[in-house]
């Protein structure tokens, strides 16, 4: 069976990826609200119904927002970072709060999770491995930790953050405490730092990758595409970037499906 997979919505106002193996789907957040959910899933051809879990990277609001509907109406479990259970307090009845990192098989799909430096509450990124391939998530990090890197190194496909281009942002109108958090060890990343994390995964043979949760204000999608083909193109390993798939997941619309 294939893995496939692709962003309902990535950015600052939700956050949502549909992945499918067979007739069983899972979600990774669930931002925006149940209506866009469903809406977001029809575009692909894809009914909710199919969804067996939801995964929570962590508590901030464009990552769950949705799930208090969701879970009325699809009633699936939701597995949750038990920090983050704790900061949020009031959770869905369906939710399966986890210590330590998540390592759960839910129908065709097998999903680990992996710490990442954010400043919630028990940040998490998570591996799927589904039909004999494995697709990663990581977003929401202030910096390339080694453990990240670790942990999505084999991945045949992953969706890496580039929220923010460095020139837009330290010009940009946003107050300098602001400017601060996120450019901080547990802010978000540049595109710059997005081009090294994706330089790294096309070295170590991953074949897809989905750039995303790009600020609204300080970034755009042709800037953040062309500064990570340029940065793996010109960079000290053997590929180019057109000898890889790259490409940007949408603020508020859905991604292309990608399939492996």
């Amino acid at each position: 069976m294939k893995l496939l997979f692709a962003t309902l919505f990535s950015g600052s106002s939700g956050n949502a990826v549909y992945i499918s193996c067979g007739d069983e789907a899972i979600l990774i957040d669930a931002g925006k609200n149940c209506r866009a959910l469903e809406r977001a899933a029809a575009v692909l051809g894809e009914n909710l119904q199919k969804v067996r879990a939801v995964f929570v990277t962590h508590e901030h609001s464009d990552h769950i927002s949705a799930l208090p509907v969701f879970c009325r109406r699809y009633g699936v479990p939701v597995y949750v970072p038990l920090a983050c259970a704790e900061a949020v307090g009031e959770l869905p009845p369906t939710a399966v709060p986890y210590e330590g990192l998540c390592d759960q098989t839910v129908g065709n799909f097998h999903v680990t999770g992996f710490r990442t430096p954010h400043d919630s509450a028990g940040s998490m990124g998570y591996l799927v491995e589904a039909g004999g391939r494995k697709f990663g998530v990581a977003t929401d990090m202030g910096m390339l930790a080694k453990s990240v890197v670790a942990a999505l190194t084999g991945c045949d496909a992953a969706l890496i953050e580039c929220n923010y281009d460095t020139g837009m942002l330290d010009s940009g109108v946003y107050p300098p405490s602001l400017k601060t958090r996120i450019k901080g060890k547990g802010g978000h990343l540049s595109n710059e730092d997005g081009a090294l994390l994706a330089a790294v995964l096309a070295y170590t043979g991953t074949s897809h990758i989905l750039l995303g949760h790009l600020s609204r204000e300080n970034n755009y999608e042709e800037l953040a595409y062309e500064t990570v083909c340029s940065e793996v193109t010109m960079g000290d390993n053997p590929y180019k970037s057109k000898d890889f798939r790259i490409q940007v997941a949408k603020r508020d619309f859905v991604s292309d499906v990608v399939t492996v």
